[in-house]
This record gives C-alpha cells, sequence and structure tokens, in this order.
C-alpha cells in the first residue's frame, strides 16, 4: 500500500505539472490571439490616414480636452506646451518675434507657436530670444504668418505665446476638417472589444548637417486592452508629408 501510495503521488506531481504546460500554453496561444487581432486593428487605422488628404490628418482640441489619464499618460501624447511671452508689439506683417524665453522650446526650428489665436510657422532662431517667422527659403508652405488658415494680427507685448505639437483641425463640416476620435472601441475579427487610442502631432525632420526640413505629421495608434487599458497589445505609427501624403 505504502509503495502503490508512492507511486500515485509521483504520478499525481507529474499529471499537474503536465497540467501547469498546457495551461501556460493555452495562456500564450490567447495572448498571441490578441496581439495579432490588435495589431491588424492598428494596421487598418493607418491605412485609414493613408487614404485620405494631408490636411484631414488631424484630431479636434474639444475631443482631445475629454481624454482619460490613461490617454494622456502615453508616451505618444504631446501636450501642447511650454508658454513664454512676447517681449515687444508685433504687426500684422512683422518676420520677427521677441520672447520672453526660449526654455523648452525645440533647440531647431522649424516648429508651430500660437499667439493669441494665430498660428505662426518658427523658421529660425531656436534656442534664441529672438525667432524669424519665414524660412528662407520662401516656398508656400513655409510663410509664417496666418499659418494653418489663421489670420495674421497684431500681437501686444506680454501676450501669451504656446509651442503647438497637437494636430489641431475642427470636427467635420467645412473642410478641411476631421472625423476622427481619440479613443474608441472597435471589435476584432475575434469577437473580442479593444480600445484603440490615437495620437496626432507634428513631428520635426533634419537633415544629416541638422537642417530643418518641412514639418510631418505622426500618426500613432494604440491599442488596449478594452477592459485593462493599461495592457496593451499593439502599437504602431506612421509619419505623413504634406507633398506625398505618406
Amino acid at each position: 500500500m505504502i509503495e502503490l501510495l508512492a507511486a500515485l503521488t509521483i504520478l499525481l506531481v507529474g499529471v499537474l505539472a503536465l497540467f501547469a504546460v498546457f495551461e501556460a500554453g493555452m495562456t500564450q496561444i490567447r495572448r498571441a490571439s490578441k496581439v495579432t487581432t490588435a495589431q491588424a486593428i492598428a494596421d487598418a487605422e493607418i491605412e485609414r490616414y493613408r487614404a485620405i488628404r494631408f490636411d484631414s490628418i488631424g484630431l479636434a482640441a474639444s475631443d482631445l480636452a475629454g481624454v482619460d489619464g490613461t490617454y494622456t499618460g502615453d508616451g505618444a501624447y504631446l501636450a501642447n506646451a511650454p508658454t513664454t511671452t512676447l517681449t515687444a508689439a508685433m504687426t500684422s506683417s512683422q518676420l520677427t518675434m521677441s520672447v520672453a524665453s526660449a526654455t523648452g522650446f525645440p533647440a531647431g526650428a522649424p516648429y508651430i507657436v500660437k499667439v493669441d489665436s494665430e498660428f505662426i510657422l518658427v523658421s529660425g532662431g531656436a534656442g534664441t530670444t529672438s525667432w524669424t517667422i519665414v524660412d528662407s527659403a520662401g516656398s508656400s508652405e513655409s510663410l509664417g504668418r496666418g499659418y494653418l488658415g489663421s489670420t495674421p494680427a497684431a500681437h501686444s507685448s506680454g501676450a501669451t505665446v504656446q509651442l503647438i505639437r497637437l494636430v489641431d483641425l475642427p470636427k467635420c463640416g467645412t473642410a478641411p476638417c476631421t472625423d476622427s476620435v481619440p479613443t474608441k472601441t472597435v471589435t476584432g475579427a475575434d469577437g473580442a472589444s479593444y480600445r484603440v487610442d490615437t495620437y496626432i502631432t507634428w513631428r520635426q525632420t533634419f537633415s544629416s548637417g541638422s537642417t530643418g526640413g518641412r514639418l510631418l505629421k505622426l500618426v500613432t495608434v494604440v491599442v488596449r486592452d478594452s477592459t485593462s487599458p493599461y495592457r496593451v497589445w499593439a502599437r504602431l505609427g506612421s509619419s505623413f508629408d504634406e507633398s506625398t501624403g505618406v
């Protein structure tokens, strides 16, 4: 009897170990299925942006104002910051601007700032307190006053100057506009629900000689577990250029 009990005990330990292996294997298979489905969702989202015009790629500021901590806590989220102030008044046609501080602003141009309701493309003077507004090449896409369809205006000394990182577009109605949302729930091919977070930001490009190029739009899609959004199943990013769309 003692030998029989010992044999059964050893057999039981082996069976339980084998069961644990099978259970771990099933867990890995389920996880691989989630990752594959999430990657397919992310690919489909990126392809959706490749199929639309460059000037329609963006998110509405009103939608971004309502996102949760999971969204803003991701590294792909870049807030419109920092800010500084003008140290001298500007006319509506002035091609330079003087600011109180460049701390936190990009070390290289171009980049976008907002003064009152006007968007301005800064093309020179990065790292200093005297910025050039118009690119020396003078190409139409680099004109810095009234950038992104805003209206050139005069600005008083002390006006707030804010760095713009987020690509803001109005909700659809009058083109260019966007029907994209920062967060949505998508049903995958496996029938499960996934949370899809989309981030759209301005991205600087530089040549090997550190010469600034045209600004790109960086679209990052993060697919999360719908019930535990801290768990990321897939992450995919793509840059979009004004001339090629990709």
